[in-house]
């Protein structure tokens, strides 16, 4: 059996048993939200278990229990109420398949474009599995996958928790962790949340900050106010840059077009002939004559 890939198997191949809660081990516990676990302890006290637990029996003999492959949120419920025994499918595979087999059916189920979904690439891929796989269950590109996982690893606590708690969208705090400074970050988060500042605002602001960072400047007391006066400076800059641009531009054709006068003025060839001093000026690109 690969190593990497998720075996469907079918119905004659499945097992299935009441397992004692007891002899179940968590191998790998998950983050649990914690309201949809409420729901789902509702749902099993009013109405049963909908889907059966799926247990892994490969180390049963040696440590007398089944690790858990997934439904960690079922197996919780019949515990928080004092269920006994759990209907769950048997499998016996390897350590490492069934961690990818449980990460892989926790995360089809997890909401898209949520922090949770993103934590769930980053324990994937932290696993061994690879942006084309991840992408291919999942559905997604490649860059997404990449930038789940850049999230994860770069972005701030705080601006983890702002994505829980909907303060951030995850668009938003994409752009934050282009900078990896965390100072930069915090302000960014501050001033969003303040109103001072828009998503489409960001782009800008964060290469302003990343510039000052990078020549040592500090932004820790940085404000809205000071970061627009930068920024409507640096603008004011690059538009006298560009104006004086035009200006050496136009005076460079008018010279150009002079030198092409001369050279095709048959009295000024015939008298610079004797200068062995004065060559013919050599231009390249757009200037080329």
């Amino acid at each position: 059996m690969s190593k990497n890939k998720i075996v469907v198997r079918s119905a004659k191949e499945r097992r299935f048993a009441q397992i004692p809660v007891d002899m179940i081990e968590v191998i790998n516990s998950r983050y649990r939200d914690e309201e949809r676990f409420q729901e789902t302890v509702k749902s099993i006290a009013e109405l049963g278990l909908y889907k059966p637990i799926r247990v892994n029996e490969h180390r049963l003999k040696k440590t007398g229990k089944y690790d858990l492959v997934c439904g960690q949120g079922r197996l919780e419920a019949y515990r928080q109420l004092d269920m006994t025994h759990i209907e769950a499918e048997i499998v016996d595979v390897d350590e490492g398949h069934a961690l990818k087999e449980g990460l892989a059916e926790n995360l089809t189920r997890a909401k898209k474009s949520t922090i949770d979904f993103a934590r769930r690439i980053l324990g994937m891929y932290e696993r061994g599995m690879s942006y084309s796989e991840l992408a291919r269950i999942t559905q997604k590109s490649n860059v997404t996958i990449r930038d789940y996982i850049a999230l994860m690893q770069k972005g701030e606590t705080r601006l983890i928790q702002g994505i829980e708690q909907g303060t951030f969208s995850i668009s938003f705090a994409m752009q934050v962790i282009e900078s990896t400074d965390s100072d930069i970050q915090h302000f960014l988060m501050t001033e969003f949340e303040n109103g001072n500042i828009t998503a489409r605002d960001l782009g800008c602001l964060t290469k302003v900050l990343n510039e000052r960072a990078a020549k040592g400047l500090s932004n820790v007391e940085m404000t809205t106010t000071k970061l627009k006066s930068i920024i409507k400076e640096k603008t004011k800059q690059h538009k006298n840059f560009l104006a004086e641009s035009k200006i050496k531009q136009n005076d460079i054709l008018r010279l150009l077009e002079c030198l092409k006068i001369l050279q095709e003025d048959e009295s000024f060839v015939k008298m610079t002939e004797g200068l062995k001093d004065l060559s013919k000026p050599e231009l390249k690109g757009q200037y080329e004559i």
